[in-house]
């Protein structure tokens, strides 16, 4: 599992701040205020960016989550909270591409 945090809502949905998973540690809260952590960005199928996130590549999250680590932040936020459907995170040449 990988730990994430929420750090723009374009959807005034007050999810800002947001950290994720519910099991997430400490320690992977300190590291993610630190603004540690790959930059991703969640989007509906109308390509519209409603969140713009950070996630860890490794944590202290449990296990629990049977998913793509990488796509925690869509499965376990955006998908349930707002129908987020696409997740995209920065290339070599720094163009948003999808992972999912």
């Amino acid at each position: 599992m990988t730990a994430f945090i929420i750090t723009k809502d374009k959807i005034d949905s007050d999810a800002k701040g947001t950290i994720g998973p519910r099991s997430a540690s400490d320690s992977d809260t300190a590291r993610l205020k630190a603004g540690e952590g790959v930059p991703f960005r969640l989007l509906d199928d109308d390509r519209e960016v409603y969140y713009y996130g950070r996630r860890l590549e490794t944590s202290d999250a449990d296990a629990s989550y049977g998913g793509e680590t990488e796509l925690a932040p869509l499965d376990c936020f955006g998908g349930p909270n707002a129908g987020c459907t696409i997740q995209q995170e920065k290339n070599q040449d720094g163009v948003w591409e999808g992972i999912n």
